[in-house]
């Protein structure tokens, strides 16, 4: 969850670093955005989240922090001008993200990095439609974004960002995240039954909810007869809805502390839950992510 002096700048961030153009920076288009997949697969699963991209003040920083917490690694591509360049992000040598610069994501000294994290669909147009007619908002209008394919971003109801993507080479296989890839994500929001008519229309989930209560209680977005989110109820009047991604770790503990010696923070210490123990660290540059210890080979 996010503190509520930070969520205003989620939406503008997104908008003016992810897709945007700083002036006398490269065009989005002219941008080199990476395949989500090499080689290609051909194969798409709509629903699976399949990509998170990192808007950032310092890419330098963020990298040097998830090299020495989840090792990494990382191919820069562009020019001289940090503007211009995509930092692609790879977890046991498979492409998982990227890295944007943009100096907009630290306001008044507070860092406010974010992780946006995009969702396969058929059709990027027909998902705008489906956000705009059921409450939320187009941030970015669909636009073909070189290797990576079809492109948008998007506003749910509660102003949460989070993009959508028709891959150009195909999706990335539909498996369990190995350890130092991501597994998992969840929506914190403070209406779990209108978030999850939201998402059914944009992306054609089905909608599981969860019989416990307590810190999980909520709803599985499912497809394929996967869960591939959860939207868990935000309980805390002093955080803000957000989405909220996981990367699979063998020791949730062990990785809190490499956060903290790394230069991070650790903003909620592990806990088990269920069958999984579960943290949530922030890089130096402000941007949360969950981390999720599990016990078995089973999904989440």
């Amino acid at each position: 969850m996010l503190d509520d002096r930070r969520a205003a700048r989620v939406a503008a961030l997104i908008l003016a670093a992810l897709l945007a153009t700083p002036a006398g920076a490269a065009e989005p288009a002219d941008r080199y955005w990476p395949p989500i997949v090499d080689p290609a697969t051909n194969q798409y699963t709509p629903g699976l989240w399949v990509w998170g991209d990192l808007v950032t003040s310092d890419v330098a920083v963020a990298a040097e922090f998830y090299g020495k917490v989840f090792g990494w690694t990382f191919e820069t591509y562009g020019g001289e001008d940090d503007r211009d360049t995509y930092t692609l992000v790879l977890a046991n040598g498979l492409p998982i993200g990227g890295m944007v610069f943009d100096q907009r994501a630290l306001k008044g000294n507070v860092p406010s990095a974010r992780w946006i994290t995009l969702v396969s669909v058929p059709d990027v147009e027909a998902a705008a439609a489906a956000v705009e007619a059921n409450g939320g908002k187009v941030v970015v209008a669909p636009k073909s974004l070189g290797e990576r394919g079809e492109t948008a971003v998007f506003q749910d109801p509660e102003g949460v960002p989070f993009g959508a993507v028709r891959s150009k080479h195909g999706d990335p296989a539909d498996y369990v995240g190995d350890v130092n890839e991501w597994v998992w994500l969840d929506l914190w929001t403070r209406d779990v039954e209108r978030a999850t008519r939201f998402y059914s229309a944009v992306a054609g989930y089905r909608v599981v909810p969860l019989e416990q209560e307590g810190p999980r209680s909520g709803a599985h977005l499912v497809s394929g007869n996967y869960a591939r989110a959860g939207v868990m109820r935000l309980n805390d009047e002093r955080a803000t809805p957000v989405w909220l991604p996981y990367v699979r770790v063998a020791d949730a503990q062990a990785v809190a502390g490499k956060a903290l010696a790394a230069g991070g923070k650790v903003l909620r210490e592990p806990v088990a839950i269920g069958r999984a123990v579960v943290a949530v660290i922030a890089d130096p540059t402000g941007a949360p992510v969950g981390v999720a210890q599990f016990d078995t080979e089973d999904r989440p």
